[in-house]
């Protein structure tokens, strides 16, 4: 059963890591650097979750079926916003969200993000909004990074 993980975070250099990973290996990469001294720690970040037997368990197959499911996971990432407006009371736990009635059968969807003050967290509303408006040219935009064929 495959495990496809689409993440995308902000770290205190304002650098962007978007990516996914297939059965925990990195497929694919894009990093925006940011504007400060260096700094890896995270500000926040939000992982699409994907797992059962009908995600592809090829690295290739990934992004297209990510395409393909675009309207259900653009559409998970707006009322998923819209449900985090006025932001959420700081946890030490991220908080999830699976409410995705329309996933293909034998998948289980799930969303996460998590800030680390919360003032980030009220701007994860407009976070998860972003993606999902912005999703198809967000998977399109993520690279092979370098050794991740080799590393499977």
């Amino acid at each position: 059963m495959a495990k496809l993980i689409f993440y995308r975070q902000e770290r205190y250099d304002n650098g962007i890591r978007t990516g996914l990973e297939l059965d925990g290996y990195p497929i694919a990469e894009r990093f925006e650097e940011g504007d400060g001294q260096r700094d890896p720690a995270l500000i926040w970040y939000v992982d699409l979750r994907c797992e059962g037997p009908r995600v592809p368990s090829e690295p290739e197959l990934a992004e297209p079926w990510l395409l393909e499911h675009s309207p259900l996971f653009r559409d998970g990432f707006l009322r998923f916003g819209e449900r985090l407006r006025a932001g959420a009371d700081k946890d030490i736990y991220s908080l999830t969200w699976g409410d995705f009635p329309d996933a293909p059968e034998g998948v289980g969807v799930t969303l996460s993000c998590s800030a680390v003050r919360r003032v980030d967290g009220r701007e994860m509303s407009s976070i998860l909004r972003e993606i999902g408006t912005h999703w198809e040219e967000i998977i399109q935009s993520l690279e092979v990074p370098e050794g991740a064929v080799d590393s499977r």
